[in-house]
């Protein structure tokens, strides 16, 4: 293990402008170091894989919940339960896609030919999630566990890897945090369609929002497309970053990368703030048909209010990245998240006025969700500590890891929307003003809360100002100098 303490740079720690970096010491950049390597239609297909992501895994988050309890009849807090122990289980099994990614060799690369022969399965299973018979009986909880779980397990098949082309494509960190944009336009538009399509296309298919038919023919358009865009990834992306081969390493190898991933500081931070920030995100898609139907209302506002939450992700995939460059990762994100904190207790006020609330709720988010754009972004520059001090890289296991955060913490605010459902004694059809109060304030309230742990964890993050000297060392490393 390296004992090297990496150079501390300047006041500006943020990296310079790639273009105008010739290398450590004039060594010639590497196409792995290069930002002009990685190609517009690159760039693109990290949009396009979100987007897939987001048909699949946005649905399940935001109309999942509604599905069991309105259209199959299973309780909220059975299905709440369901919720987290499914996830929880599935969530453990992405570590092992990480490993066994760092360990693939094949003629596509090591992350690409799950892309490939994962997508078809992901689509199926996706499908069948949402064919779960109706009447809330043991066969259908049986069912609705069983589909669940493996749905989230061909997820983690696919989505590992994606998750991991970004440090394989470049070493560079100011691309990469271009391309944790172009994942959040991605991640943008997949919320766009989902919060403005589905619904019309259930009452289009089956004519009604809680049409069985519906929901599986819309299910199977997502799945279709899904796979497709899967695909163009596959096609459009390329593996620069050279890992020599570590298959031979056994046991005594995996035992090497997890005890250096328990030692990474960086990336246990940002997994943490991870599993928060998918709970948040869970709670606001999950809770908001609630929150429409029975505070507002007005089932008219589901997709205002969806659409709202998705354009604040795409206006801040186009602005996280220079603003984290003007303020400091660490500054910006703390920053965002005290703005939204105070934005989103306004929401308790704004009910009644269905233009001020999405207006308050739109720049709430997009200044709240900085944190959730950079970090896949932060994510790979967590692979530069690793290297540092293991001499490994193990970009499977470390984005392995951060899709283990997001499932946990979907799972977590999924779990804790359900239960406070349960506990406000929910029941479709039988909504008390009381009931409507509870909803608001699980859908308001619960957020807040999140958000002010979410600064906690961030504050302790401290790779930004290390990461030049680092990866500096890393080169001269590597050149054996």
């Amino acid at each position: 293990m390296s004992t090297r303490q990496p150079r501390t740079p300047g006041r500006d720690s943020v990296q310079p402008d790639p273009a105008q970096d010739d290398g450590v010491a004039g060594v010639p950049l590497s196409a792995a170091d290069d930002p002009r390597a990685v190609r517009r239609s690159e760039r693109a297909a990290f949009a396009l894989g979100d987007v897939a992501s987001n048909l699949t895994w946005t649905t399940i988050s935001s109309y999942l919940l509604f599905f069991y309890t309105d259209v199959a009849g299973i309780a909220a807090g059975a299905a709440g339960t369901l919720m987290l122990i499914a996830r929880l289980l599935d969530a453990f099994f992405d570590p092992a896609v990480g490993l066994v990614v760092d360990r693939t060799t094949s003629r596509w690369g090591r992350a690409r030919p799950y892309l490939l022969f994962g997508a078809p399965l992901l689509s199926a299973l996706t499908l069948l999630t949402f064919l779960t018979p109706g009447g809330g009986g043991t066969a259908a909880i049986v069912y609705a566990y069983v589909t669940f779980v493996l749905v989230g397990l061909a997820y983690s098949l696919v989505n590992v890897p994606y998750g991991a082309l970004m440090a394989m494509a470049t070493r560079d960190s100011g691309t990469r945090m271009q391309l944790a944009g172009m994942r959040s336009f991605g991640v943008g538009i997949g919320l766009i369609v989902v919060s403005t399509a589905t619904q019309p296309l259930i009452s289009l298919f089956g004519g009604s929002s809680t049409s069985r038919s519906g929901f599986a023919w819309t299910m199977t358009l997502y799945a279709a497309i899904g796979m497709i865009l899967f695909w163009a990834v596959f096609g459009l992306v390329k593996e620069r970053v050279p890992v020599a081969p570590i298959a031979e390493e056994g046991a005594a190898g995996i035992w090497v990368s997890m005890r250096a991933l328990a030692r990474n500081r960086p990336w246990l931070t940002v997994f943490s703030f991870s599993i928060l920030s998918f709970a948040r995100l869970g709670i606001i898609t999950g809770g908001a048909v609630y929150f429409a139907l029975h505070v507002l209302h007005k089932p008219s506002a589901v997709p205002v209010i969806l659409l709202a939450f998705s354009l604040s992700a795409v206006l801040g995939s186009m602005v996280t990245a220079r603003l984290l460059r003007l303020l400091g990762q660490r500054r910006g994100i703390l920053l965002g998240l005290m703005m939204c904190i105070v934005l989103s207790g306004l929401l308790f006020f704004l009910r009644d006025n269905l233009i001020a609330f999405t207006v308050v709720f739109f720049v709430a988010n997009l200044v709240g969700g900085l944190g959730f754009v950079a970090g896949p972004a932060l994510v790979a520059d967590t692979a530069e500590w690793h290297e540092w001090r293991s001499r490994r890289r193990d970009e499977g296991l470390l984005f392995a890891g951060y899709s283990m955060s997001t499932k946990i913490g979907a799972a977590l605010g999924s779990a804790c929307l359900a239960w406070g459902l349960s506990g406000i004694n929910y029941r479709p059809g039988a909504v008390t003003s009381d009931v409507s109060d509870g909803i608001a304030l699980l859908f308001i309230g619960l957020p807040i809360l999140v958000a002010a742990l979410q600064a906690a964890v961030i504050a302790m993050y401290s790779l930004e100002a290390k990461l030049p000297g680092i990866k500096a060392d890393n080169l001269r490393l590597r050149e054996g100098r």
